[in-house]
């Protein structure tokens, strides 16, 4: 677990990562191996779109359900200085390395 993911573990992450959002991670993987195999019409990228989307709004309204004020300041603060391709990959990371 690197730096940033474990300082996100400490402020929240495994309460925000839950069945919804790691079966979207996983989702968005399945999606995104189909993708890699096309090349000159790709029908997988809007889909791919549509999941990396409502990832984002699942695990948005889980920051604000999940977590209490002080923790979704810092969760928040953290999570929005990384940009959306790390945010993408720690939730990866994240579900694949977690044991639950």
């Amino acid at each position: 677990m690197d730096k940033k993911t474990l300082m996100l573990e400490l402020k929240g992450l495994s309460r925000v990562v839950d069945r919804d959002v790691r079966g979207l991670i996983f989702k968005r993987s399945a999606i995104k191996e189909l993708s890699n195999a096309y090349e000159p019409i790709n029908p997988f990228e809007t889909l791919l779109d549509v999941v990396e989307d409502e990832l984002g709004m699942t695990v948005q309204h889980n920051i604000y359900a999940k977590l209490s004020d002080g923790e979704r300041i810092a969760f928040r603060n953290q999570w929005e200085q990384m940009r959306a391709h790390e945010q993408l990959r720690c939730l990866e990371q994240y579900c694949n390395g977690a044991v639950r």
